[in-house]
């Protein structure tokens, strides 16, 4: 058991978790350095602001666009890295004139299994089987995705709650000044009649 704890941890290289907020004219970069045949793994959502969309733009190290996109809402991009070096991730809400985008992102580098079968790229002292680590790699891809699945749905869920609790609040609210502003127009009603018919009483 501790040896597929250790193995977990050391073959995801990277993982980049982050909640941001990327306002109306702006674009956010991120990168992270890569070997060649590295697997790379993206993964995003917008949960708040206007249309919850947003261009995307992946690039490699030499420049080249890998991916791009004017308007996403979520998605998830998996890739080997065709060369070493840093590989660019691009949030772009230029395209919106007022509104600030909320967004949920993943950034994981896995490395290839050769390089933990080298010694002399590791810096532990593990010896481990080929079978065991394609089971442990495949089954920690599995364990990030279920738990980056969890997170995005925490986020819908604190959504959606304080969507039902606003919602609420207004139905209550609203039951409340219904009554009463009927109960104040009768008042109303009842005292104007009882002045009018004074002032005929008079005449």
């Amino acid at each position: 058991m501790q040896k597929v704890v250790i193995w977990m941890l050391l073959l995801c290289k990277t993982v980049y978790g982050f909640m941001i907020t990327i306002d109306a004219h702006e674009t956010a970069c991120f990168h992270d350095k890569a070997l060649t045949k590295d697997k790379i793994t993206i993964r995003f959502e917008v949960m708040e602001g206007g249309f919850k969309d947003i261009a995307i733009h992946i690039t490699d190290p030499s420049g080249h666009t890998l991916f791009q996109s004017e308007s996403e809402t979520s998605g998830s991009y998996t890739f080997a890295a065709s060369e070493k070096g840093k590989f660019k991730l691009c949030f772009d809400n230029e395209r919106s004139t007022l509104t600030p985008k909320l967004l949920m992102f993943h950034f994981t580098v896995i490395h290839e299994l050769s390089h933990y079968i080298d010694q002399n790229k590791r810096a532990d002292d593990v010896i481990e089987q080929s079978v065991l680590q394609e089971n442990i790699n495949a089954l920690s891809g599995q364990l990030m995705n279920i738990r980056h699945e969890q997170e995005y749905m925490h986020v819908r869920y604190s959504g959606h709650a304080q969507i039902s609790k606003s919602v609420h609040f207004r139905i209550v609210a609203w039951s409340i000044f219904g009554p009463s502003l009927l109960l104040l127009m009768t008042i109303v009603e009842v005292y104007y009649l009882k002045r009018f018919f004074e002032v005929r009483r008079v005449v």
